[in-house]
């Protein structure tokens, strides 16, 4: 399929005016194809997670403020839309994304969907994996890291509320347990967001499908999981989007465990995480309700973060593959959409009817 048209894809039921007012945002939704009604700040802080390191996090909030100061520098390394400065605005509490980068990604590495999400009113907050990040990979071994990832979603998630009940916080009054949260993630970012909307890992049966197959790609946790049943679920989680996800054999199953609404979003020509190998068995097993799939034709595996721009031999850029910006507005425009739907907007109509997008639903 070619000529994406979003007018298609995301009627005007959708379309909402901005309020004047902060304390109308419960009944504010922007369309998922518009830029937002707010500006989006970020910036970096650290948590303390209770395995005791100390995790860089990056926030993105909305703001409407008119003095937003520079636009931000992530690590020195890239720079997006985000500002550095203005109050959030957080007159009610604001729903919540928390991101998951890849395996030896970085917390800011897809600010086109972050950075968007922020416009759009929601509250974004993405740690670094520590010993799995661009910067230190492989100082800590990959079995005890997607062990530990979920964990760092929650104490990240655990800070955010505490910031948001501190008076004189950038975000006090922003978020409330009891709204609980989105997880979005990309790659091994995606099989954590799967890990915490409930899907589970069969140490046993793990092991023997290592066995059988000669090998996996997280073949040694059964060694040093402390159950039989490894579960990290989080009930607070109310929707998941793992981009290009990885997990299909190590979940097996447990799969099926995941029962939180979910968008499965997948890369044609992903060359790491294929459709054939990984994301749509993954889509085949959970338990989720609703659960989509969608394909995004000519998209391989980094399409789906910034990486692009910075590494361009990599799979998913450059020429043969599908143009970064019509990839970076499909994500979008989907993933708002269904959020929306979850959080009880009238979101039926924002699956695709044209475009670069092989669509499943159920």
């Amino acid at each position: 399929m070619s000529g994406y048209n979003s007018a298609m894809l995301l009627p005007l039921l959708f379309a909402c005016t901005a309020p004047t007012e902060d304390t109308a945002a419960s009944e504010h939704y922007d369309a998922p194809d518009s830029a937002g009604s707010f500006t989006a700040v970020s910036y970096q802080s650290t948590v303390t997670a209770r395995g005791g390191e100390t995790l860089p996090v990056q926030v993105w909030y909305p703001s409407r403020e008119g003095d937003l100061g520079d636009v931000v520098e992530y690590d020195g390394i890239w720079t997006d839309q985000a500002r550095s400065q203005g109050e959030a605005a957080c007159g009610v509490p604001r729903p919540v994304i928390l991101f998951s980068h890849g395996n030896g990604g970085v917390r800011w590495q897809s600010t086109f969907f972050t950075e968007m999400a922020a416009a759009h009113g929601y509250i974004v907050v993405a740690p670094d994996h520590v010993g799995n990040t661009l910067t230190d990979i492989g100082d800590v071994d990959r079995d005890t890291v997607a062990l530990r990832r979920p964990h760092d979603i929650q104490d990240a998630y655990e800070w955010l509320l505490s910031e948001s009940s501190t008076v004189g916080s950038r975000l006090y009054g922003c978020a409330q347990e009891s709204d609980g949260y989105a997880v979005v993630g990309h790659s091994f970012g995606g099989f954590t967001s799967l890990f915490l909307s409930g899907a589970q890992i069969d140490t046993a049966a793990l092991s023997s499908a290592c066995e059988t197959d000669g090998g996996g790609w997280l073949c040694g946790i059964p060694e040093i999981a402390q159950e039989a049943v490894v579960s990290r679920k989080d009930e607070r989680i109310w929707a998941a989007v793992p981009m290009t996800p990885v997990g299909a054999q190590t979940f097996g199953a447990q799969l099926s465990a995941q029962d939180t609404p979910i968008l499965v979003l997948g890369g044609e020509l992903d060359d790491l995480t294929t459709m054939a190998q990984q994301v749509t068995p993954i889509y085949e097993g959970v338990g989720g309700s609703p659960a989509y799939l969608a394909t995004l034709e000519g998209a391989g595996h980094y399409s789906f973060s910034v990486m692009c721009s910075l590494v361009p031999s990599f799979n998913g850029c450059g020429e043969g593959f599908l143009d970064h910006e019509t990839t970076i507005r499909v994500t979008n425009e989907l993933t708002l959409g269904f959020l929306g739907e979850q959080r009880g907007y009238e979101a039926s109509a924002f699956l695709p009817t044209e475009g670069p997008v092989e669509w499943t639903a159920r």
